[in-house]
């Protein structure tokens, strides 16, 4: 098992946040609201490719009912959610190495699978133009045929190497990040377009906007890449270095980059220059000027300085939050998952999905990474062993 012990986070004051969103919004908002532009498919972990946790699927409205329930023999992965498709990677709780399935939209039934090899019981996956790409522990990235599962191509990166980070596809490219190196790598054929050294970084999921790929490593390292080309456009650096990372979002032209030791870094996506500090231990999502922060089992909604609403839910909150629409879902150790809406906070929708919604573990490589996904009309749920789908 590969396992790492960080520096707890020293916390960083909620009100340090400097301009990163317009004015506050007002409770009464709620109904006039409009839905931002946005994915309304999950294509990769946090749903889209800046993985700030949002979709436009408007026909995903709470309440909602549950759709089907798939139970596996281990661990489940983020979903990926593709015209009738929802993808996952799961562990081998048996051995080693990851599943890749490809389960019927409307019903969980299986449409085809294909095996992941590895060391650990880890893989992860993205999509984008008809492909789903998995990384596994052996270094490599797979290409499968999304109709399919026919694999397209394998490409070996680095051979021993170290990676556990969520590939990111866009545009005709996969980047991936490993073994102190980020790729970007063809969608054809698998070839490396450019590579680009990272001090000691693994365990961060590129995030990209329409021009850089940034990625964020352990004691607060951050880098920006012209996403062609592969040139730094900035590095943010510390005071230390050290093995692991976390996975950045960017949203409103800021890169939101967590970590346990420095604290967490709120940088000009364009600049690196550093405009302020933020609480969350998972992923933070957006939902337009909206930004909402789980930090210490409290989930809590931002806009500006300001904090319009915070709920505890009972106590076991963990995953990273969501947004669909005007609705925020986060999940609890508990089985518990809430819908909120966004602009007041209050609870639109509650279910247990019957067992616990497991914290992402962006630390170890030793399962898949966890997360809620939704598009398609459907939110879907890992819980341990089990993906549970609701729907309208």
């Amino acid at each position: 098992m590969r396992t790492r012990f960080r520096l707890a986070l020293v916390a960083a004051p909620l009100t340090a946040l400097l301009g990163m969103f317009a004015g506050p919004a007002s409770s009464g908002e709620a109904a006039t609201a409009a839905v931002p532009a946005g994915p309304t498919s999950a294509v990769a972990y946090q749903i889209g490719i800046a993985h700030a946790g949002y979709s436009a699927d408007t026909s995903i409205a709470a309440p909602l009912s549950q759709k089907w329930s798939v139970s596996f023999s281990g661990g489940v992965s983020y979903p990926l959610i593709v015209g009738n498709k929802v993808f996952v990677t799961v562990a081998d709780s048996g051995g080693s190495g990851t599943e890749l399935y490809a389960l019927n939209k409307n019903t969980g039934k299986t449409i085809w699978s294909q095996p992941v090899a590895g060391v650990y019981n880890w893989s992860n996956a993205t999509y984008d133009a008809g492909q789903v790409f998995v990384v596994d522990d052996y270094d490599q990235v797979l290409g499968f045929n999304a109709a399919t599962g026919a694999l397209n191509w394998s490409a070996q990166l680095q051979n021993p190497g170290f990676f556990d980070s969520p590939p990111t596809a866009s545009n005709g490219v996969v980047y991936v990040s490993g073994s102190g190196l980020l790729y970007a790598v063809s969608e054809t054929d698998g070839s490396v377009l450019w590579k680009q050294q990272v001090e000691n970084g693994d365990e961060s999921s590129p995030a990209l906007n329409a021009s850089s790929v940034f990625v964020s490593y352990a004691c607060g390292l951050v880098y920006s890449f012209d996403r062609t080309t592969g040139a730094e456009q900035w590095f943010s650096d510390s005071s230390c270095e050290g093995g692991g990372g976390r996975t950045p979002v960017v949203s409103g032209g800021k890169v939101y980059a967590r970590d346990n030791t420095v604290g967490n870094k709120l940088l000009n996506a364009t600049t690196g220059a550093l405009l302020g500090t933020f609480q969350a231990d998972p992923a933070p999502a957006f939902d337009g000027k909206t930004g909402l922060f789980l930090y210490d089992g409290t989930l809590t909604a931002s806009s500006g300085s300001a904090t319009v609403w915070s709920f505890t839910g009972d106590g076991g909150l963990d995953t990273a939050p969501i947004a669909v629409g005007n609705t925020v879902y986060v999940g609890s150790s508990s089985g518990e998952l809430y819908g909120l809406n966004v602009a007041n906070g209050a609870v639109v929708w509650s279910t247990n999905v019957g067992s616990a919604i497991q914290k992402p573990d962006e630390q170890n490589g030793n399962k898949p990474l966890t997360g809620l996904g939704a598009g398609r009309g459907l939110l879907v749920v890992p819980a341990g062993d089990t993906l549970v789908a609701y729907g309208d």
